[in-house]
């Protein structure tokens, strides 16, 4: 019996674990030590000294495979000490670790949970990959998936230091670098003029909904949440109509943090009749300790 399991070192640091492709048990380490959406590296606790409870439910098993998965933190040595660090609290023969694979690990989270034979899987999140360069963070990507690959297609790369947009192919996927914001960092963006935190993306989302409906909420901040409604909303249309390029397929899978705004995503289901839509219901970085497991599995 072959076990593995998905560790994600993102924020929302969670773990899956699996027994012969079959997800047997899942947890975040937030719901164990109560500080909402942990990451590693923001804990007041040193790295090396911090222990994770949710290893405790695994003391007795020994892995075949530790499959980690991040959001990508700049360079391999700020990955390499918290990996570590997990590794001394589990019992495993080996492990694998691509610091370029956040994406594709939303989009097979996505596709595990769907059951669709093959899907466009859509990614939007606030940056949660970077595979050019340390200043360059992948804000959404396109991939056509089913049960023998996962094809990149498009990957939209944001850099603030650039000054102005272009294209180019590399490997048969389509790039876009620009300084303009998509989805889920221009939501993060608009969060930012309010009084909301980080974390509070869908306070900002649920009032969005009281604009122009007579209450007594501040009106510059229902102005800037149904910006951010409206504005990000354009940006998936957008990326719609770019997957439209790639495939007809008429499945279509969100996944990345955006797609946590149920509101939007229900707003591109009315949009596209047409399409089979699959929400990824943990489209978070902590799913990608499920999608780095079944990528693993089976596509490597």
């Amino acid at each position: 019996m072959k076990k593995i399991l998905g560790v994600n070192i993102s924020h929302h640091c969670s773990c899956a674990y699996f027994e012969n492709n079959i997800l047997k048990e899942y947890y975040e380490e937030d719901r164990f030590n109560k500080q909402k959406g942990f990451s590693p590296d923001e804990t007041k606790k040193n790295n090396f000294s911090y222990e994770y409870q949710m290893f405790k439910k695994f003391e007795n098993i020994t892995f075949d495979v530790v499959v980690f998965s991040s959001y990508g933190r700049g360079h391999i040595q700020l990955e390499m000490p918290i990996i570590e660090k997990c590794l001394k609290q589990l019992n495993y023969k080996k492990y694998y670790f691509n610091i370029n694979n956040h994406h594709i690990y939303h989009a097979t989270c996505g596709y595990f949970f769907s059951k669709f034979n093959q899907a466009i899987a859509l990614i939007s999140d606030g940056g949660g990959e970077m595979s050019i360069n340390s200043l360059s963070r992948v804000l959404q990507s396109i991939f056509l998936i089913n049960e023998k690959e996962v094809i990149p297609k498009y990957k939209y790369f944001f850099n603030k230091k650039v000054n102005y947009s272009y294209n180019f192919v590399l490997d048969e996927i389509d790039y876009v670098m620009s300084n303009k914001s998509k989805a889920g960092l221009k939501y993060i963006e608009y969060l930012n003029k309010t009084y909301f935190k980080t974390g509070e993306e869908g306070q900002l989302m649920g009032i969005a909904a009281y604009k122009d409906k007579g209450t007594d909420l501040d009106k510059n901040i229902l102005e800037i949440a149904n910006n951010a409604q409206e504005k990000t909303l354009k940006d998936l249309v957008e990326l719609i109509e770019k997957a439209k390029e790639y495939s007809d397929c008429k499945n279509l899978i969100l996944s990345g943090g955006y797609h946590l705004n149920c509101l939007n995503n229900f707003k591109l289901v009315k949009l596209y009749p047409e399409y089979n839509f699959f929400v990824d219901p943990v489209p978070y970085d902590a799913g990608t300790a499920i999608g780095c497991v079944f990528y693993y599995e089976n596509y490597l």
